[in-house]
């Protein structure tokens, strides 16, 4: 409930309060002076399987966020970015490549790029659009970083395909939610 709530409160700007599913959960976890980055990326790139677009990401710090561990950064504004309502392309799968997003950045968005840290304290979230630009650099300190990662979809959130998500699993089909 402390973080559903407020999730089912923001997802959908249009209502005062929806109901919401959740659509994945992660783990993240940099290890001291190991722990790689997160190339800069808009979440909703990796879910345009689905439709309409109310997902909400809140991202956990499981410890204290800094810049030199690999907290979170977010671009300012950039969830108004997009390519004719589609999230800005994929511009490298294995996230390792943090300059990869500025091949695809109009002249105007990388005038615009100025990355802000999140600067988290352990146990404090973050709730963001599944087109603000975010990232993290490596771990350079000797402590970790972790942090956890909930997915939100409204209710009414469909499969927009009928290719198939992960081998061995069934098929969501187009349409279904």
């Amino acid at each position: 409930p402390a973080i559903a709530v407020p999730a089912s409160q923001i997802i959908d700007p249009g209502r005062q309060e929806c109901n919401i599913r959740l659509w994945h959960d992660q783990l993240f976890a940099k290890p001291p002076k190991y722990g790689g980055v997160v190339a800069w990326h808009q979440d909703y790139s990796y879910w345009t399987r689905t439709v309409p677009m109310r997902h909400l990401t809140v991202h956990i710090a499981l410890d204290d966020q800094t810049p030199e561990n690999g907290g979170l950064h977010f671009i300012p504004k950039s969830h108004l970015w997009h390519r004719n309502g589609m999230p800005l392309p994929i511009t490298d799968d294995s996230f390792k490549d943090m300059e990869s997003i500025q091949s695809v950045l109009t002249e105007e968005e990388k005038a615009a790029f100025k990355p802000m840290p999140s600067n988290l304290k352990k146990g404090e979230a973050s709730f963001h659009h599944p087109l603000m630009v975010h990232g993290s650099f490596q771990n350079r300190t000797d402590r970790p970083r972790r942090a956890a990662v909930v997915n939100y979809i409204a209710d009414g959130v469909k499969s927009d395909t009928d290719s198939l998500i992960l081998a061995n699993t069934e098929t969501i089909r187009k349409g279904q939610p």
